[in-house]
């Protein structure tokens, strides 16, 4: 969304007790959802301190790890 479609938004949101105030309130947070998300997304710590496995629906995800493997295995499942 352009960024003067943003501004006229966040300017209809001022009257939030109208519909048209709510739906703009609606379309406004609507708006800022994706870009938030996606940057965190790419920023998340997680992201940092473990590796990030796509799966694809139904997979499953299988790490062998070795009997005499004494550190800590972390599986996040859904995380991100």
């Amino acid at each position: 969304m352009e960024e003067q479609e943003m501004r006229e938004l966040l300017k209809a949101t001022a009257a939030i007790n109208t519909p048209e105030g709510m739906a703009a309130y609606r379309a406004f947070a609507a708006a800022l959802t994706t870009p938030i998300l996606q940057r965190i997304e790419l920023d998340s710590i997680m992201r940092q301190l473990f590796t990030v496995e796509h799966l694809g629906p139904g997979a499953q995800a299988v790490y062998p790890v070795s009997e005499d493997f004494e550190i800590p295995v972390w599986v996040l499942p859904g995380l991100g």
